[in-house]
């Protein structure tokens, strides 16, 4: 069942038109890859998505209820959760505070957040402008599911990091595809984007140049549109 259906989407910053006719749907349960260099306009897709780049003779639809028009904070609130590059945290705030700012009922609880990512105990007591990029990125991802999220939008999440926080951040996100959340991401890591994706879609210069299931898009289809 289709939860998220992105329909011509046209976005622009100011009179820049950056986003051309792009269609993009989103299973339940389902990990959705947008993979392309930089520049090509994966970010501003999600961030279209959140209404927080204009868009223009589009049609965005999450479980049947048109949102295009949705302010940000709206559609927040009903279910749609952007994790921004780098976790997006308070760098001024603890872990801890960064958590329980987030929560909402309904969503995961913090006991439950801290059961899922374990490796988050010792850091409770950071403050976010210390953490790694790795653990940034678990913190926003878990800001997301606190406030009760059944789409999680996530710009680059292996972008920078280790092989083995690389694995990790895989290992969570396919842990949360079990719990029936739904994902969208943008990156550039191959296998990454090979090992979790169940559809990826190839970006260039605004505009969607191939799609398909993972067994359907080669290694070296992805690495012709990632290579500069």
């Amino acid at each position: 069942m289709t939860i998220l259906d992105v329909d011509n989407l046209n976005s622009y910053y100011g009179k820049s038109h950056v986003i051309y006719d792009l269609n993009i749907n989103i299973g339940s349960g389902e990990i959705v890859s947008i993979v392309g260099r930089n520049g090509v306009g994966k970010t501003t897709i999600l961030k279209s998505i959140m209404s927080l780049v204009e868009k223009r003779n589009s049609k965005i639809t999450f479980k049947g209820l048109d949102i295009t028009n949705f302010p940000p904070y709206k559609i927040s609130k009903i279910g749609i959760g952007f994790v921004p590059d780098k976790g997006g945290v308070f760098l001024d705030l603890t872990v801890e505070e960064n958590l329980r700012l987030a929560f909402r009922k309904g969503g995961y609880n913090y006991e439950e957040i801290i059961e899922l990512f374990p490796e988050m105990k010792p850091l409770l007591k950071r403050k976010g402008g210390h953490l790694s990029g790795g653990e940034r990125r678990l913190v926003g991802i878990s800001r997301a599911l606190l406030m009760s999220q059944d789409v999680l939008l996530i710009d680059e999440p292996s972008e920078g990091l280790a092989p083995s926080i690389v694995k990790e951040i895989a290992n969570v996100l396919l842990e949360l595809k079990k719990k029936g959340i739904s994902i969208l991401f943008a990156d550039q890591n191959v296998e990454f984007i090979l090992e979790i994706s169940d559809k990826i879609y190839i970006v260039d210069n605004g505009q969607i140049k191939a799609k398909g299931c993972r067994g359907d898009i080669t290694r070296e289809l992805l690495e012709r549109h990632i290579s500069i």
